[in-house]
């Protein structure tokens, strides 16, 4: 402490002020008519389907003969598509395929007029088959085909693929890891044709190079070089990573959407993060004083780092698609920010008021709050690293790690859980340095000033006023438990009663359905027929609008679910009855498609969030019983996982209740409830840890927890309103703009966190001492019963 001088606090601030603005902004030269963009600002983020609009493209197999196809074919197009489109950080796409005819729907988020993304580029490189092979020789009148010379390797042969720079060649290139069968061949083939011919290289028909074999290669490396640009070596490593179509597809229509929620909801949330960092900054000023005035530095430090990363302000990284998931994951990021700098200046206040100087209580403040910030933020970073291990690209560094995890499930991603567990990544990163760092030089400098020596701008008490003369009994946790464990119980019960009565909504993603596109001349009102197919008794229904991209003829696209396939006949009577409503539709088969569709997120993806949460469980519980084992780390572990399935049978009966759609947001908001109720608990169980470690056998299971429950509540109920003023926000701009999808995300996960505040306290902490008593119970027992035999 004594190291960091005054300025520092002056610095630091104005750095975190200067990063603020110049990531709003970014920075552009101009000359005449164009632009040069430097560093990228708030403006370059890609923004998902709903809020800029995107593209519409429908493939079909390019094959002569159709009945060749099947449904696995289609699964594995289909798979190999999604994996595509993430390795572009594109995370907010629909995939639907219709087996039946072989089509497979994709949607994707662009804009017209956005210069920084080619559709039409990356339209092309999902349809392409993408089959690498290495070949012995070149083609020659012999050979006159490239399909005629002999096959060393393949992509299948292929492990991983990476771009890198030869720094003797001095070009880019893409280096090749083969696996085990992969290294046998090439090694077999380089030696037998060292020094007498070539290795041809092959992607699809194209031709790449044709390097000359002068030795025999072994190891299991290969390279591909060819004059490549570092994103034409990018771009072959991604296609070669992401794996081989089945077939060639070809674009059968090609076409753009319009938002359904537009900029204006991009703007609300703007809006609504605004009103609740002023909301924000008011409660931890007021509450915290000068700690809280330096939680505000590092929060918009925090803040403003995420969008930094996502709009690819740093140059080493592309810009990152925001979706509502990916909000969701920064919401989180924030509100274990704000943890940090609550429990840190609870400390801090603590310290002060047991009777040590400024310096002594800041210095300990800071490290005693450490230890519950660092296993916080840890188990919240396995939560993250595990889900986009377990859907991210294959060649990803989680993935591989956590591959012999999720090994049965293939080559599978989701880009909206990947988005999640990315922001929160980074956003849990960026606590560290703001957060936790920056904060703490910044309050030791400014503590350096004269005036910012008294003992009250921090918590402690004012020169003359009174202490209060004794403790206050603790809130019995223990013995009121009852009521904390019996209302869930109640609601949730309620809800299942409400389920087996009404059903679930679950959005086309999840359930399937079918998703019909006409033509239209004019204008269209897309809320009018929506509300037609609903008063039809069809399920969730989504329309939107938008425009040929050949053509520019303009089309709208109806989609909505239903438990089984469609038959045409009540295809076929839905379309009447558009018709009939609205004369300027175009129903002729020349201009629509109609087809049925699995869903984009079936089976496969339930199971693989099953095991992905289940093995977040498993290391969550390791984690616990490893740090916490001088309170019984393995009974810790358990009663937290307890305290998670509350949680989120309390959001899931929220959405039952209020007959909100189960889609790729639930998702969000059940992962981001996980993080946020693990964080908490583990605080609690800090808190035990220390008291224990202070009190010794002195005090009981019961008085130990007491204790605890009582000194972490204000800091859990101060972290709950703050978080809570966040999604407040939301929730209020979102019902004056009428932007029910956000709602539909919002409203859930504020259930969520005030449920997380109940169970960390009154369940989770109330548990671990039935389950510690009946042990010691249960071991006396046992004690008594040997004494016994003895005698």
């Amino acid at each position: 402490m004594k190291k960091i001088k005054k300025p520092v606090f002056v610095i630091t601030a104005l750095l975190i002020l200067g990063f603020s603005a110049l990531t709003t902004v970014g920075f552009r030269t101009y000359y005449g008519d164009y632009s040069t963009t430097w560093i990228k600002g708030v403006g370059d983020i890609r923004w998902g389907i709903d809020i800029r609009g995107g593209v519409d493209v429908t493939f079909v197999p390019d094959v002569a003969d159709f009945s060749s196809v099947t449904s696995d074919n289609v699964d594995a197009a289909k798979t190999v598509i999604e994996t595509r489109m993430i390795s572009k950080n594109i995370t907010d796409y629909e995939v639907y395929a219709d087996y039946n005819t072989g089509r497979v729907i994709v949607r994707f988020p662009w804009q017209s007029g956005d210069s920084s993304f080619n559709p039409e580029e990356a339209v092309k490189e999902l349809g392409e088959t993408a089959m690498l092979t290495f070949r012995e020789g070149m083609i020659s009148e012999e050979k006159p085909n490239y399909e005629d010379l002999p096959i060393v390797i393949s992509g299948i042969d292929v492990d991983r693929a990476a771009a890198n720079y030869d720094s003797q060649t001095r070009e880019y290139m893409v280096s090749l890891s083969l696996n085990p069968s992969g290294s046998d061949k090439f090694a077999e083939a380089t030696g037998r044709l060292a020094g007498r011919d070539v290795i041809s290289i092959w992607l699809d028909d194209v031709y790449v190079s044709s390097p000359r074999v002068n030795e025999q290669i072994s190891g299991g490396r290969a390279s591909i070089t060819g004059e490549f640009t570092l994103d034409e070596a990018k771009s072959l490593a991604n296609k070669i990573n992401g794996g081989a179509l089945p077939y060639k597809l070809k674009i059968d229509s090609f076409s753009t959407i319009t938002p359904t929620l537009g900029m204006g909801a991009r703007d609300a949330m703007a809006l609504a993060g605004v009103i609740a960092f002023a909301l924000i900054a008011v409660f931890m000023t007021s509450l915290y004083r000068l700690p809280g005035v330096i939680a505000v530095f590092g929060l918009l430090g925090q803040a403003f780092g995420s969008l930094a990363v996502i709009s690819g302000f740093f140059g080493f990284n592309e810009s990152f698609t925001l979706t509502i998931p990916g909000i969701a994951g920064i919401v989180l990021s924030l509100g274990m920010g704000i943890d940090a700098n609550v429990i840190t200046g609870e400390r801090i206040k603590e310290e002060l008021r047991m009777g040590k100087s400024l310096d002594g209580a800041l210095v300990s403040g800071y490290k005693r709050a450490f230890t519950a910030i660092f296993d916080g933020n840890i188990t919240v970073l396995m939560i993250a690293f595990i889900l986009m291990g377990a859907f991210g690209t294959p060649d990803s560094w989680a993935s591989m790690a956590l591959s012999p995890v999720f090994f049965m499930f293939g080559p599978s991603t989701a880009g909206t859980i990947y988005s999640f567990g990315y922001t929160l990544i980074v956003g849990v990163i960026l606590n560290f340095v703001f957060g936790v760092f920056a904060s703490r030089i910044m309050i030791y400098s400014i503590s350096k000033f004269k005036a910012f020596r008294k003992p009250h701008l921090y918590g402690g008490y004012k020169d003359g006023e009174e202490k209060p003369k004794e403790e206050k009994k603790p809130f019995d946790a223990v013995k009121n438990k009852a009521p904390f464990i019996i209302t869930p119980a109640v609601i949730v019960l309620a809800a299942f009663v409400v389920l087996m009565a009404s059903g679930l909504e679950v959005a086309i993603e999840f359930k399937g359905g079918s998703i019909l596109t006409y033509a239209y001349e004019g204008e269209i009102d897309a809320a009018k027929v929506k509300s037609a197919v609903e008063e039809t008794g069809k399920g969730s229904v989504k329309v939107t609008t938008g425009s040929s991209f050949g053509s520019g003829a303009e089309n709208i696209t109806i989609a909505f679910t239903s438990n089984e396939a469609v038959t045409t006949d009540t295809l076929d009577e839905l379309e009447r009855i558009l018709a009939g409503k609205f004369d300027n539709l175009d129903t002729s088969p020349l201009t629509s498609q109609k087809q049925n569709v699995s869903p984009a997120m079936g089976k496969t993806f339930f199971l693989k969030c099953l095991v992905a949460v289940v093995f977040s469980f498993i290391v969550l519980v390791l984690y616990i019983a490893l740090r916490f084992k001088k309170i019984g780390g393995w009974s810790a572990g358990a009663c937290a996982i307890i305290a998670l399935l509350h949680d989120v049978l309390l959001v899931f009966a929220a959405v039952i209740f209020f007959r909100l759609s189960v889609d790729a947001n639930f998702m969000a908001v059940v992962l981001t409830v996980l993080g946020y109720s693990i964080n908490s608990t583990i605080v609690i169980y800090d808190r035990i840890r220390e008291n224990r470690a202070l009190l010794g056998n002195r005090a009981s299971y019961r008085e130990l927890v007491n204790k605890s429950v009582s000194q972490s509540f204000t800091r859990s109920l101060n972290t709950t309103i703050t978080t809570v003023f966040t999604l407040g926000s939301i929730c209020a701009v979102a019902v004056i703009a009428g932007i029910n999808s956000i709602i539909s995300f919002a409203f859930p996960m504020t259930v969520g966190m005030i449920a997380g505040f109940f169970s960390s306290l009154f369940i989770s902490a109330p548990l671990w001492v039935v389950w510690q008593e009946y042990r010691r119970k249960n071991a006396k027992s046992k004690s008594r019963a040997e004494v016994a035999g003895r005698g």
